[in-house]
């Protein structure tokens, strides 16, 4: 499995942060410091992420710091859950295959 972030899905993990910062903004969870501090984080880190696992790391110390990113962490950790549980049942059918041929 490659895991290397693709620019679409760098794109797209800009997107969706943005998004949820821009909500909390628009109902005033957090300060337009706060909305700040939040964008310059973004714009620091994801740019240089490599792949999932980075930015996972990555995410899990947004949410930390601030609550509203837990749910969007915890939903894409779990997405990374399902593709390592699929990569195991893939390789014992393949193996259970080879067994019986």
């Amino acid at each position: 499995m490659d895991n290397a972030l693709t620019p679409k899905e760098k794109k797209k993990i800009y997107e969706d942060l943005f998004d949820l910062s821009f909500y909390q903004l628009k109902i005033k969870k957090i300060t337009v410091d706060e909305g700040q501090e939040i964008a310059s984080d973004i714009l620091d880190n994801v740019e240089n992420l490599k792949n999932r696992e980075d930015f996972l790391v990555f995410l899990e110390k947004l949410a930390k710091k601030w609550a509203f990113f837990s749910n969007y962490f915890l939903k894409n950790k779990g997405e990374k859950e399902v593709e390592k549980d699929k990569e195991k049942i893939e390789e014992l059918t393949k193996k259970l295959n080879s067994f019986i041929n």
